[in-house]
């Protein structure tokens, strides 16, 4: 995916717990447990905007949004 993340953070990433905005801005999903999170070492409230990213990065990040990101654990 050309991201360079710590362990712990590419395996949030390639779950689905965690995304980023084209803009740089974490995201991280609602049903993401955020106490396990916090013992990761990635605490949801000190997580902040990592910068830009090249055309190809967004191209990837919109599809891992789309088809990976855990928007919700159920539909209505």
């Amino acid at each position: 995916n050309g991201l360079l993340l710590t362990p712990d953070a590419d395996h949030l990433f390639d779950r689905g717990f965690v995304s980023f905005d084209d803009n740089g801005d974490v995201l991280v999903s609602p049903v993401a447990h955020v106490p396990s999170m916090v013992r990761m070492g990635l605490d949801p409230a000190l997580l902040r905007n990592v910068g830009g990213f090249s055309d190809g990065q967004r191209g990837y990040l919109a599809f891992h949004r789309e088809s990976v990101f855990l928007q919700t654990s159920f539909k209505y």
